[in-house]
């Protein structure tokens, strides 16, 4: 079995090798990449390459850039250290994904795993990797978690407990879903780049709504429609005439 390894951690390169050659006798690694520029020179070279185990974060950016450059014929095993839930739809498309540091338990069952897949579905989960990656290039940045304040405490909130941001008197706030409000020193603008779109919508500068949360949707004045939340807002969330037909799509019109 023709395997490649891109990490660019010396350390942890060092170990998912020894790791690969302890569980598979006939691993053979033929290429060890720490980079994008690096890895995509050899797979412009069209490798004969039966299994690639990639680290999503590299030293010149994310992996996934590698996928604009040149293609790789090889299933691939993700590797990261960021445990989010865009994640767990990815690993539906893929062979595996796995956490740092690797386990040799989990190491093994991806090992596993391409064995029962080599042969007649290789093609098949290619071309599904191909099109789920086109349409999440960013899943590493998606979060689990937002770091917030309520006074001098810092409190962790899972974006499961989020009912929506929203921005009052020039601060951010996350809403949870037990009516709970704390500070989050973030602008919608850059959260907006690390939550789920098929979970949470952009509704106007003010609010970025959990679908979960919305209650009712009614039609407005001029085009433009008011969502109802739970926990009730502030104010009333009106979607302008312009994003009202992304909303309406984005709720499975």
């Amino acid at each position: 079995m023709k395997v490649v390894v891109i990490e660019d951690e010396s350390v942890a390169m060092q170990h998912l090798q020894l790791m690969l050659q302890e569980l598979s006798p006939e691993i053979h690694i033929v290429a060890s990449l720490d980079s994008i520029e690096s890895s995509v020179a050899f797979f412009s070279t069209k490798p004969a390459v039966d299994l690639v185990f990639m680290d999503i974060e590299l030293g010149d950016g994310q992996s996934f850039d590698i996928f604009q450059q040149t293609s790789i014929e090889a299933p691939i095993v993700f590797i990261t250290a960021y445990q989010e839930h865009a994640l767990r739809a990815f690993k539906l498309n893929s062979i595996d994904y796995l956490l740092k540091p690797v386990d040799k338990k989990e190491l093994s069952s991806a090992i596993e795993k391409y064995k029962k897949l080599h042969g007649d579905q290789r093609q098949q989960l290619h071309a599904n990797l191909l099109s789920l990656l086109g349409k999440t290039g960013n899943l590493d940045k998606m979060r689990s978690r937002f770091l917030a304040k309520a006074g001098t405490r810092l409190i962790s909130v899972l974006t499961d407990d989020i009912a929506y941001f929203y921005t009052r008197e020039r601060l951010q706030y996350i809403k949870t879903k037990r009516n709970e409000d704390y500070i989050i020193d973030k602008r919608l603008d850059e959260i907006e780049t690390e939550i789920d779109t098929d979970s949470f919508f952009r509704a106007n500068r003010q609010f970025i709504v959990n679908y979960n949360s919305i209650h009712k949707v009614h039609t407005w004045f001029s085009g433009k429609l008011k969502v109802s939340v739970v926990p009730e807002a502030y104010e009333e969330i009106i979607i302008s005439r312009l994003r009202a037909a992304d909303f309406k799509k984005w709720l499975g019109e």
